[in-house]
């Protein structure tokens, strides 16, 4: 019975491959000796249950630390190599059972330390590679930092099965394509604004026949809204591949997930239930049983997430705890404000939330342009062009949202502050 991570990487067949990176092919016999071997420099064995943080920066180092963390009473927190990590938390008594931490912030900055056990994660590999149609046989693209738990759990989930992972650390959409076609990937997970930018390349191929890629068989995406409109256009590039929505969260795991073929208008479309999850919502905020949480959450826990159903039973995000703005006592969820937004052309990103500004709370918006004309040309017409801009999102606006839901300003970005898992810090927006 396998007990960790490194135990799982050591059942699977040492020539196998694991994990393509950098021009490189590891092995799962390669990936368990490095890890041993990182054992060996870091005095890892028999130590007391403490906090080990991993700040590498390349994904290889990143994953051959955690799994080295495995089996010994180092707990792996993979953090990106800016964070700085609450003296508090190293503080905090680790739960014996703990195999791994994870450190999430959202969207607010109030920093949280959250434990895992194995089973936690690994008890439900099989059920979720079985939804997402992953087996020993699937090579799954991914880009991005394991400090997102997003792209480690999608690893893990792999190697569990004996699959390969081609993992990229740059973001250089024109260089995935290039991975994914030299590498024969048959998956990929990208998070909605990696897979728009990965679109793009192959729209701007000149060759027909390189404007597609039929080897793709799975898409996976996460994190952010995605809708029916961008769904078929990703289709037309990938025309065999099942594009799969989820919705989830740290402190819990998966929650729903919905078909692209099921996708419509309404971007918040989260889809249904995960097996052995269930979920109601209780003064809209959505509530969530499972038994594959955090160590400490219990198995009936609130995500600070609100949503609502439709007739047939479909969950939608609504946004979480401060996407909801109170403006004139109207309750206004800044998430369908922002998928409005980025209904009309020449939209590339867009934030909503409430701004105190003249002593009471407006509704304000921030805004990146993706149109050809978007910083270019002579400084004195880029004022015209985003007014021109403004004025096209207004009409918008007031044709699909009532008037409270208007923004009352629009302020225009060259990027809007993320963090690791691509989220937006409305925190950072003034």
């Amino acid at each position: 019975m396998l007990t960790n991570y490194l135990e799982m990487i050591q059942s699977v067949e040492r020539d196998r491959e694991a994990l393509l990176f950098s021009d490189r092919v590891y092995t799962y016999g390669n990936l368990a000796d490095l890890a041993l071997e990182k054992q060996k420099q870091l005095h890892l064995e028999n130590r007391k249950q403490q906090l080990a943080v991993i700040r590498e920066s390349s994904i290889l180092e990143q994953l051959v630390a955690f799994l080295a963390c495995q089996g010994t009473g180092a707990v792996p927190l993979i953090v990106p190599n800016d964070t700085t990590v609450p003296d508090a938390f190293f503080e905090i008594k680790i739960p014996d059972e703990a195999c791994m931490a994870v450190m999430t912030s959202g969207t607010t900055g109030s920093g949280k330390l959250l434990f895992r056990t194995f089973e936690s994660w690994y008890g439900y590999f099989e059920t979720q590679n079985r939804i997402f149609g992953i087996s020993g046989e699937s090579r799954l693209f991914a880009q991005g930092s394991l400090a997102f738990t997003g792209n480690l759990n999608l690893y893990l989930a792999q190697l569990s099965a004996g699959a390969a992972v081609i993992a990229c650390d740059l973001f250089d959409p024109r260089l995935w394509k290039q991975q994914l076609e030299a590498y024969r990937a048959d998956g990929i997970y990208l998070i909605p604004a990696k897979l728009r930018a990965l679109k793009q390349v192959y729209e701007r191929e000149r060759e027909p026949e390189k404007q597609t890629n039929r080897h793709i068989r799975l898409i996976l995406s996460g994190s952010q809204s995605f809708g029916g409109a961008e769904a078929l256009a990703v289709q037309r590039i990938f025309p065999h591949a099942d594009l799969i929505l989820y919705y989830g969260a740290s402190e819990l795991n998966y929650v729903s997930y919905v078909h692209g073929r099921d996708m419509g208008e309404d971007k918040t479309l989260i889809g249904r239930k995960f097996p052995d999850v269930d979920i109601c919502l209780k003064d809209g905020r959505i509530h969530v049983t499972t038994p594959y949480g955090v160590v400490g959450a219990g198995t009936d826990t609130f995500v600070g997430d609100y949503g609502h159903w439709d007739e047939a039973g479909n969950l939608y995000f609504d946004g979480r705890r401060d996407d909801i703005c109170n403006i004139n006592g109207r309750k206004i969820s800044s998430v369908r404000v922002e998928n409005a937004m980025l209904d009309v052309p020449g939209v590339k990103e867009a934030a909503v939330k409430a701004s105190s500004r003249g002593g009471h709370d407006t509704l304000m918006a921030w805004v990146v342009l993706d149109m050809p004309t978007a910083g270019t040309g002579p400084e004195a017409e880029r004022p015209l062009q985003k007014q021109e801009m403004k004025r096209k999102i207004r009409n918008h606006l007031i044709q699909v949202l009532s008037a409270s839901e208007i923004p009352q300003g629009i302020l225009f970005l060259e990027a809007l502050p993320k963090n690791e898992s691509g989220k937006v810090r409305k925190r950072d927006l003034i």
